[in-house]
């Protein structure tokens, strides 16, 4: 946590949010705590060393007061300033011991499950395709959630209930969460390459693990017009082409030198 012009800020992945609020009572402090995601946006306003208001909201949507801590004892990534003396607009909790007694409750909680910590994950239906018993309240939250982001499905009332189902839904492999990419289709020119094997494309290095970076997931790459589905490997040395071996040259109708429109797909 770094202290500057009298501001703090830091990052959940070092300083885990019922700890830092935990901290910031304990010291008396007066007041904004603003947490920032690229999905969502929150603010705790504390005065003399107690938590009176807090506020999560994202695309629209937003929870308040005790259900708002309770979302946010579970987010591990998200970056937070601390502006003293800045008052709350209006009150949405007690403040008192019920505010850390509440956290330590959810915080426990959050620890049981295993949803991804990247909440900007997506929502989609698992390849799995068996069939499960699901009861209720899982199958209601299935038939909402696909294409959604995690922290949009959390962000409602009750976010601990949901939660849980949904942790219950990716662990059974009916759901999984993959990032939302929005990487731009990269022209290559076709490579021959030579030897056995089939449904195995090859791409330069660098560019290789410039996806990587930015997917940070498991990916295939599809090639455009045709719309095959690839697994990808990187390849020291061929920027700018795209290497295919014999026989998906021929199931592709492909030759050297033709261009191909590349993305990436998880």
């Amino acid at each position: 946590m770094v202290k500057q012009g009298g501001m703090l800020s830091g990052n959940l992945a070092e300083f885990p949010f019922p700890s830092l609020v935990g901290a910031l009572m304990q010291a008396g402090r007066t007041g904004r705590l603003f947490l920032r995601a690229p999905f969502l946006e929150a603010e705790v306003y504390l005065r003399g060393g107690q938590v009176l208001h807090a506020r999560v909201q994202a695309g629209g949507r937003a929870l308040e007061g005790e259900e708002a801590l309770d979302l946010l004892a579970g987010l591990r990534r998200a970056s937070f300033t601390f502006e003293p003396e800045v008052l709350p607009p209006h009150t949405t909790l007690l403040g008192g011991l019920a505010v850390p007694a509440r956290l330590a409750e959810a915080q426990a909680a959050w620890e049981k499950l295993n949803l991804p910590p990247d909440w900007g994950y997506v929502l989609r239906l698992g390849p799995g395709g068996g069939e499960v018993d699901l009861p209720p309240e899982a199958l209601g939250l299935l038939a909402q959630v696909e294409g959604r982001r995690i922290a949009e499905v959390l962000l409602a009332p009750g976010p601990l209930r949901l939660a849980r189902v949904l942790n219950t839904l990716l662990g059974l492999g009916v759901l999984e969460a993959v990032p939302k990419l929005a990487l731009s289709p990269v022209s290559l020119l076709v490579l021959p390459i030579y030897g056995p094997g089939t449904g195995v494309a090859y791409v330069d290095e660098p560019l290789y693990a410039e996806w990587a970076r930015a997917i940070r997931h498991g990916f295939r790459l599809r090639l455009n017009p045709s719309g095959a589905l690839m697994e990808v490997r990187p390849r020291p040395n061929i920027p700018g082409r795209l290497g295919l071996l014999e026989e998906d040259l021929r199931r592709l109708r492909l030759r050297r030198g033709d261009k191909v429109e590349v993305v990436p797909e998880v």
